[in-house]
């Protein structure tokens, strides 16, 4: 909304209701925190640094896989059947290169408000409009990125079956990808608000954002790990035994859920075998499309409300100041 001359700039009715939502929003999740006990507050503190850590190293590791690296780590399928899918695991994987070479580039935010009608040169000139305005490019995001992230995810588990080349690379490959979608989509969204990501702040919001995907990772890992080591083991048996059960509860699982939908028949081994990929498929798909997701609504959240704070001299959520994280508490509270 305008102001007058040497007057102080006062919220549009979007922005009021938005601050008040965000100041709900954040109000809640300190309540929540409080309601921890300082044992399991100090616990996510040291988790968060151990998760913090973990995620550099994997930062490290990005430089080093290129697409003819990933290729030559694809290319030793054992099962022909397989191959389709390696394949197809390293054109996604080109894909995502694609996918972050533009999702880090600001020039694809200003060409937004341009071809909408507005003046705006450099990222700065985005502070001078509504908070409306900036949100218009940023409503779909969380949807467009858990489709891609179901992708992607569907696409390693499928590829954690495939036999020697498959399984780890596959989950390096799908961990790397998810560290590199994850700090993409946090800085499109810092670019969204205006801000650059180079400033500290912002770092700190990017920061946080990284850590939060990387911690939801370990369930689908685990997930896919043991899918694709009972497809191996079982997936040319033709008995089921009491060992193979004990050694694999995940298809041990599966094999009762199949049993209710036979009736209470049995399962053949090679039955629950060839849902084993299914599962990791799934597991792969269901948290990429909710890590993505819950980026882009997490980084909305804070950069609005930075966005509000720094335009209209508002003070920052308590849990939101970076002292938080000096104990490495930082992503606990988003």
């Amino acid at each position: 909304m305008s102001e007058g001359p040497g007057e102080a700039p006062v919220m549009s009715p979007y922005e009021e209701r938005r601050w008040a939502e965000l100041q709900r929003h954040w109000a809640k999740k300190a309540e929540r925190r409080q309601l921890l006990p300082p044992k399991a507050r100090a616990a996510i503190g040291g988790a968060g640094r151990q998760v913090k850590e973990t995620a550099r190293k994997a930062g490290q590791a990005v430089a080093n896989v290129t697409p003819p690296v990933v290729k030559d780590g694809l290319g030793t399928v054992a099962d022909a059947a397989l191959v389709p899918v390696a394949k197809q695991a390293v054109h996604l994987l080109e894909l995502v290169t694609d996918w972050t070479t533009e999702l880090v580039d600001p020039e694809k935010v200003l060409e937004h408000h341009r071809a909408a009608g507005r003046e705006v040169e450099k990222l700065a000139d985005l502070k001078g409009l509504d908070l409306e305005q900036l949100d218009d490019f940023t409503r779909t995001m969380a949807l467009k990125w858990r489709t891609s992230g179901a992708l992607q995810g569907g696409a390693m588990g499928a590829l954690a079956m495939v036999p020697f080349a498959g399984g780890v690379a596959a989950l390096t490959l799908d961990m790397v990808a998810m560290h590199v979608l994850s700090t993409a989509v946090a800085t499109r969204v810092c670019y969204a608000y205006g801000f650059d990501v180079n400033d500290d702040e912002m770092k700190h919001l990017v920061d946080r954002m990284v850590v939060r995907a990387y911690r939801s990772q370990a369930p689908k890992v685990e997930t896919a790990r043991k899918a694709g080591a009972a497809f191996n083991v079982a997936k040319d048996r033709v008995r089921w035994s009491q060992k193979l059960r004990d050694d694999h509860r995940l298809m041990a699982a599966v094999e009762k859920l199949m049993k209710q939908f036979a009736n209470g028949r049995a399962v053949p081994v090679d039955k629950v075998a060839k849902a084993m990929p299914v599962v990791a498929v799934i597991a792969g798909a269901g948290t990429n499309a909710y890590v993505l997701g819950d980026v882009v609504r997490q980084a909305r959240f804070y950069a609005q409300t930075l966005y509000l704070a720094e335009k209209y001299g508002q003070p920052v959520p308590e849990n939101l100041r970076r002292q938080d994280d000096g104990e490495g508490e930082t992503a606990a509270v988003l």
